[in-house]
């Protein structure tokens, strides 16, 4: 699997599934060529990606299926690249600011603690297509039916929190969901499990 960035009408090839709302993205995996696009990616960049799959289409004599998503689709399309991504670790939608620490697996300084949704493909805890996308900091981002991930990079620490009304195979599957997190975070994460309404203060702490 090769991944790219769209940038300036050309591509750049990036080392892992970390992408950002605002660009355009090729995931050229051999038999599919996927486009995948932000939802502040622009009309430009969306354009450059597909003339920039169809160079890659066509060099291959037009063997590979081109397929276009955008950010959110939950189509049978959209489902097949979370689960192809899943294989990688899961796709993870990040700040424009933040996208650098994990390409690059390194800590800026003063870097704030991130939150993440972690979104799946069944409630029921089907891992197959994990995503993980960054919400802002804050309390009320909580989700009471959802696992959710709070890297705090000052501490290397990665707190999961699990909602009280997520279930069984849920919380199984959190222990699955930090590790396919922690795959591209810089630096060695201690992992530590919160449970709705029994958050330690040194987890609060990080939320605005």
């Amino acid at each position: 699997m090769k991944i790219y960035i769209v940038e300036k009408g050309t591509e750049k090839e990036i080392p892992s599934l970390v992408f950002t709302t605002g660009d355009s993205y090729i995931v050229d995996n051999g038999d599919v060529i996927w486009l995948w696009h932000g939802n502040n990616a622009s009309v430009d960049e969306k354009g450059s990606a597909a003339a920039i799959a169809k160079k890659m289409d066509d060099a291959r004599g037009g063997k590979p299926k081109v397929i276009a998503i955008d950010q959110g689709d939950d189509t049978p399309d959209a489902k097949k690249f979370k689960a192809l991504c899943s294989e990688q670790g899961g796709l993870k939608i990040v700040e424009k600011d933040l996208a650098e620490s994990f390409l690059k697996r390194v800590v800026k300084e003063n870097q704030p603690p991130a939150l993440f949704k972690v979104s799946s493909e069944e409630a029921g805890g089907n891992i197959n297509a994990v995503e993980f996308v960054q919400v802002p900091a804050k309390k009320e981002n909580l989700d009471p039916d959802d696992c959710m991930v709070l890297w705090v990079p000052e501490i290397n620490t990665s707190f999961i929190w699990v909602g009280e009304q997520s279930n069984v195979k849920e919380r199984v599957l959190a222990g699955q969901l930090a590790r396919k997190f922690d795959k591209d975070t810089p630096g060695v994460q201690k992992e530590v499990f919160v449970d709705q309404g029994q958050e330690p203060a040194n987890f609060m702490k990080f939320l605005k």
